[in-house]
């Protein structure tokens, strides 16, 4: 549980759509609006004077886009959601440290991926693990302060990326670690995980189902990318 609500602001110049994710965000208590804006000279006085945690941004405005306020007002600890109609902005979304990419119209089932994200998120990153730089082969070496500690790569279900971090989850237990998705690929057995999203990794060996658009592993469903589609075809075949 959070110590505290989660403050965020919304930007986008229609307001039909600054209703609706409000709509969406008033189902999580863990959610509390501060402001809802259709210009980014608003928003920008708004993140200066109250610093949101999260920002949800509208990419395509007059005067300014989304991604250039982003360029422009990337504040340290602020989360930003990108949300737009249009979905080859989300690799250039991610260049910029989008914590989350969200299409129009949204769905309330999408949206709440998203807000369970950003409060997991929010609240493991007071406990942070650091990546070890010493890996030993078939483990995931973390720690805290002089702790160590050593997870099995048999051990791990998926990867999560989140901004400058990644989840580590297992059938028992969840880490969150400062470093990125690839930089954790690039330590584990070749052919036992496969990037399947660019937020994803799977470990091949738990996966229960493949279906179209998404895998099911351990209860839990995770997308498939487009982009990721024919790479995983080896894999689950």
């Amino acid at each position: 549980m959070l110590n505290a609500p989660l403050r965020y602001l919304i930007l986008d110049d229609e307001e039909i759509d600054r209703i609706a994710i409000e709509s969406e965000a008033k189902k999580f208590p863990f959610l509390q609006k501060i402001a809802s804006c259709s210009h980014p000279v608003e928003a920008f006085e708004i993140i200066d004077r109250f610093q949101p945690d999260i920002i949800f941004l509208d990419i395509e405005m007059p005067d300014m886009s989304g991604i250039d306020l982003m360029r422009s007002k990337n504040k340290a600890g602020m989360l930003s959601v990108l949300i737009t109609s249009h979905p080859e902005f989300a690799i250039e979304s991610y260049e910029l440290d989008a914590f989350d990419y969200l299409l129009k119209p949204i769905s309330a089932e999408r949206f709440a991926r998203c807000a369970h994200r950003l409060e997991d998120f929010c609240r493991m990153r007071t406990k942070a693990f650091a990546f070890d730089e010493e890996q030993e082969s078939g483990f995931i070496m973390i720690k805290q302060g002089h702790d160590k500690y050593k997870l099995s790569v048999h051990d791990i279900t998926y990867l999560e990326a989140m901004k400058d971090y990644t989840r580590i989850k297992t059938a028992t237990n969840q880490y969150l670690v400062l470093t990125t998705l690839t930089g954790i690929m690039d330590k584990l057995p070749a052919g036992l995980f496969v990037r399947i999203h660019r937020s994803y990794a799977v470990n091949c060996k738990k996966v229960d189902i493949v279906e179209k658009g998404k895998i099911i592993i351990q209860s839990q469903v995770l997308p498939i990318g487009k982009l990721y589609k024919n790479a995983l075809k080896p894999f689950f075949t």
